[in-house]
């Protein structure tokens, strides 16, 4: 049996109030997901952005 199936299994037996609140944590954990993501993808574009504006010429800021 999957995880997902368990995890459907375990909630049938919550009375209704708890399904509820079950239901708005699995929301929580997706919504982390997505910020996490969305995350990585602006991190990504703000690396890719300095990469553009960087030059070889900027490597003597590099230096101590």
């Amino acid at each position: 049996m999957s995880t997902a199936e368990l995890i459907y299994e375990r909630a049938r037996a919550l009375p209704d109030p708890l399904q509820t609140e079950a239901l708005h944590f699995v929301d929580f954990l997706l919504s982390r997901l997505d910020a996490r993501l969305e995350d990585t993808e602006w991190a990504k574009f703000s690396a890719s952005q300095l990469e553009k504006q960087y030059s070889p010429a900027d490597a003597a800021y590099d230096q101590d």
